[in-house]
């Protein structure tokens, strides 16, 4: 086994403190999370660590428990949250810094030197392109910046100009629109200094990704697990995580809630009674069953799973306030991508306008309960495009917009579940 860490150091330190920094950040669910941890963890050990090692096995064994009881604690502290943090100040004011001609980037690459290269380049591509707009420089925070945000440190936000001359006045361009979205920002004018951002690194999770197991009970009812899942990609690795013998409150807690559509879980208990399960919009069916509420089904599946019988009356829908989302984000350090579209709370889909990266081709679609459709797309500029498709007549109808009127866009579609597209003005019809 590699000594590439101290003798004393647990095998499990560099991935716990990767959790912590991961699920404080607020991107992706448990099963990401766990993901990077074990990736973390072998890291550590060198390219060749021994798995009959006992400690690195206790290590392993642990990464689940350290997940959960992570995103368990961010879930208790999240409840006491403002209705605006500054981690939302933080990605906002990036999202204007990018509408305004500078380049800007949320926990980018794994340290300063890999991320300036790599936005070197596309300022350099950006303002090579013929009649584009000019790109004035960037900003951008790395991995090892979040880690020391994420511990209490003031946050260090680097910054770059397209011209040697401009460089302070970029750094000030930046530090105003910091400080323009409510955050504090210390900085002496030196070009050659980072700004230090003064914050709680606070970054909300929702839905799926805010889901956490809890720990076991001695004697919980188990099922056996398999999902069917309709193609044409991969069913999910947060879904096929818990597919074979597994406690019902995880199955109810981590996938069922948001298991996409098309989907089927097909659930067989200890005493051979079968069940197969879909999700429709809020609620999940029971085939030959009731409908049940997909926020509360753990209780009516345990008993199920012990004999006793469903409900006897359907549960009844929200009327509003979720959407069915999915989406792609082309930056590979971005946001990633849902191929099988999910259920997010409006707030949520509203978020997740502003965290997507403004980079050709980046894109998200979401869905009202009535089949209303807006789905918007980064263009180059960057510029953002808005659509609303009408399959039955072969077209969509849609505009530019600014980010505040998309996450007004969404916000209509899942509170008040119509299309309000044509609210902002006129729209161009492209056809299929």
């Amino acid at each position: 086994m590699s000594e590439v860490r101290e003798p004393d150091r647990h095998p499990h330190t560099d991935a716990g403190e990767g959790i912590e920094v991961r699920v404080a950040s607020g991107r992706g669910g448990f099963v990401e999370i766990l993901h990077h941890a074990r990736r973390d963890l072998l890291d550590s050990l060198g390219e060749e660590p021994d798995p009959d090692d006992s400690r690195v096995h206790a290590a392993l064994a642990r990464l689940s428990d350290q997940v959960d009881a992570a995103l368990a604690d961010h879930a208790n502290r999240q409840r006491r949250w403002p209705s605006r943090t500054d981690g939302e100040r933080l990605t906002r004011a990036f999202r204007a810094l990018d509408e305004s001609g500078i380049i800007a980037r949320e926990d980018f690459t794994c340290c300063d030197a890999c991320g300036r290269a790599v936005l070197d380049a596309e300022l350099g591509v950006r303002n090579s392109e013929p009649g584009g707009a000019a790109t004035r420089g960037y900003a951008f925070y790395h991995h090892g910046e979040s880690r020391l945000a994420a511990g209490g440190a003031p946050l260090a936000v680097g910054f770059e100009s397209s011209h040697p001359i401009r460089l302070a006045a970029v750094g000030e361009e930046v530090a105003e629109v910091l400080r323009a979205h409510g955050l504090t920002v210390d900085w002496d004018g030196d070009p050659g200094r980072k700004l230090s951002v003064r914050m709680d690194w606070s970054h909300r999770r929702w839905d799926r990704q805010a889901a956490f197991a809890g720990p076991a009970a001695n004697g919980e009812p188990m099922v056996r697990v398999d999902v069917a899942g309709p193609g044409p990609y991969a069913v999910p690795a947060w879904i096929t995580r818990y597919e074979g013998r597994v406690p019902v409150r995880e199955f109810a807690r981590m996938v069922l809630p948001w298991i996409p559509n098309g989907f089927v879980a097909t659930l067989q208990s200890d005493l051979g009674h079968s069940a197969e399960i879909t999700r429709d919009f809020d609620l999940l069916r029971v085939t030959g069953g009731p409908a049940l509420s997909r926020e509360r089904v753990e209780e009516p599946l345990s008993r199920w799973a012990v004999g006793a019988a469903w409900p006897g009356e359907d549960a009844r829908p929200s009327p509003s306030g979720l959407l069915e989302v999915n989406y792609a984000d082309t930056e590979e350090e971005g946001m990633g991508y849902v191929d099988y579209a999910e259920p997010m709370r409006t707030a949520a889909a509203r978020h997740l306008v502003h965290r997507l990266t403004p980079v050709k081709g980046t894109f998200a679609v979401f869905s009202s309960r009535d089949e209303g459709v807006v789905q918007m797309m980064w263009e180059p500029g960057p510029r953002l495009w808005m659509e609303s498709p009408s399959p039955r007549e072969s077209l969509a109808r849609g505009r530019h917009v600014s980010l505040p009127e998309a996450e007004e866009m969404v916000r209509v579609l899942g509170d008040e579940g119509r299309v309000a597209l044509a609210d902002l003005g006129r729209l161009r019809v492209t056809r299929w």
